[in-house]
């Protein structure tokens, strides 16, 4: 691996793609230059891992993926874990226990919320009124509330361990998207915890690139709630 070639972040579309936003964050706060590069989703082999231009790419079928050198990375922790590795900027917490702490968040986030992800379609665009939620997203809902309030509480803001990003507001980014897109119920510490990871330099940059690149997805029900 040449380590002064551009790393490449292979992503899918910035609306939908909260995966994708995830490692592209982490690079937009590391100090390294990169590029990254769209893959439309919204074509045959979609919901079954098997679209050829994600393939060629990504051993999984999935996004993202990075590539740098001859080295190729499919995991979207994996991938933050490594720009971490080689960046000029930390990553993580200088604070040990800090660090320990934000890296069981983040694997967490990782692991968990599958009712969240599921019940509530990734879309940066769209604003609706509380749906219904269902008793299992409602427990998922109440621990990401623990989490931004308890956060706030202890740093106060404007990011999750105080006044520099690290890989896990890459990772909570997502989910203060959808609690916005849905009017989802949070306690005031975690509403102002929520604004912020919204209002940070890297997502209106991804949100702003998102607006322009923006198309309808059809092999997905991605939409359909607004209809």
């Amino acid at each position: 691996m040449n380590i002064f070639e551009k790393p490449i972040l292979y992503i899918g579309p910035r609306n939908y793609s909260s995966w994708s936003m995830r490692p592209w964050l982490a690079l937009f706060w590391s100090g390294l230059d990169f590029d990254d590069k769209l893959i439309d989703l919204d074509q045959e082999g979609y919901g079954k891992r098997q679209i050829k231009d994600v393939l060629a790419v990504s051993p999984t079928g999935t996004v993202p993926a990075l590539k740098h050198g001859d080295l190729n990375i499919w995991d979207s922790l994996a991938i933050c874990e490594y720009i971490e590795e080689i960046c000029p900027k930390e990553l993580w917490p200088i604070d040990a226990n800090d660090r320990a702490i934000a890296r069981a968040l983040t694997c967490e986030m990782h692991s968990v919320f599958s009712n969240m992800r599921n019940d509530f379609t990734h879309n940066i665009r769209r604003i609706i009124p509380t749906p219904p939620i269902s008793e299992d997203a409602k427990i998922e809902i109440e621990r990401l509330d623990y989490i931004f309030a308890s956060q706030f509480e202890k740093f106060g803001g404007p990011f999750l361990f105080g006044e520099k990003p690290c890989i896990a507001d890459a990772f909570y980014t997502p989910m203060a998207v959808r609690c916005r897109t849905y009017s989802l119920p949070l306690s005031e510490k975690a509403g102002k915890m929520r604004d912020n990871l919204l209002s940070s330099d890297g997502f209106l940059k991804w949100s702003e690139l998102a607006q322009k690149e923006w198309q309808p997805f059809k092999s997905a029900p991605h939409d359909s709630v607004y209809e």
